[in-house]
């Protein structure tokens, strides 16, 4: 059954990167770097990737890496942080149609819930500690400076809070290390619910 869900899910996920990049950002080189520059695609392709070895091969080399309590707590966080921050502060600025809305929606509204169910069901509980959370915030610190780099070439600043000509660099840091508090904060959360529920298990084993 959890690989039947891993396998629907993962179909979506992909279908819905895929598919945003052909109806939205299919080009030259540049339109697809722009592209692979959204954190939303990257979470994205990691879930659908996490869910697809689920699915396939869960005890294959890349599935025991995806699935391993704490690289899943980075997936699921990262997937949260970008549902989150899509509904509490992008949505409203962003007025789409057709298909390009359609998958716009099943990367923020349907892959975010969808994987943190899989994380919830799935993958093992009562192995994670606060200790796995500092080195969830390396990607996105690494993403910022990708970010930082891939602007000034390319002149594409893929959201509004990076935008670095637009708000300057103290509101850039200020933006950047509030979203490290907030990866902080969903990690610390999800590692305890973690604990929570693995101690729940083993009482009831």
């Amino acid at each position: 059954m959890k690989r039947t869900y891993a396998g629907i899910f993962a179909l979506v996920g992909w279908f819905a990167v895929i598919g945003q990049y052909v109806v939205a950002h299919a080009g030259s080189l540049a339109d697809t770097v722009n592209y692979l520059s959204y954190f939303t695609i990257l979470s994205n392709i990691l879930v659908a990737a996490t869910l697809t070895a689920a699915a396939v091969s869960p005890s294959s080399r890349p599935g025991r890496f995806l699935l391993a309590p704490p690289v899943a707590l980075a997936t699921a966080v990262y997937i949260t942080v970008t549902g989150l921050t899509y509904y509490f502060i992008l949505s409203s600025l962003y007025h789409l149609e057709g298909w390009t809305k359609h998958f716009d929606h099943l990367l923020h509204y349907v892959m975010p819930p969808a994987f943190i169910v899989f994380w919830l069901v799935a993958v093992p509980k009562g192995r994670l500690h606060l200790g796995n959370v500092a080195w969830i915030l390396v990607p996105p610190l690494v993403y910022a400076g990708w970010t930082l780099v891939h602007g000034p070439l390319s002149g594409f600043w893929p959201y509004p809070f990076i935008d670095l000509p637009k708000i300057g660099w103290p509101h850039f840091l200020r933006n950047v290390a509030e979203f490290i508090v907030f990866f902080s904060l969903v990690g610390s959360i999800y590692a305890l619910v973690d604990r929570v529920v693995g101690h729940l298990q083993t009482r009831r084993s």
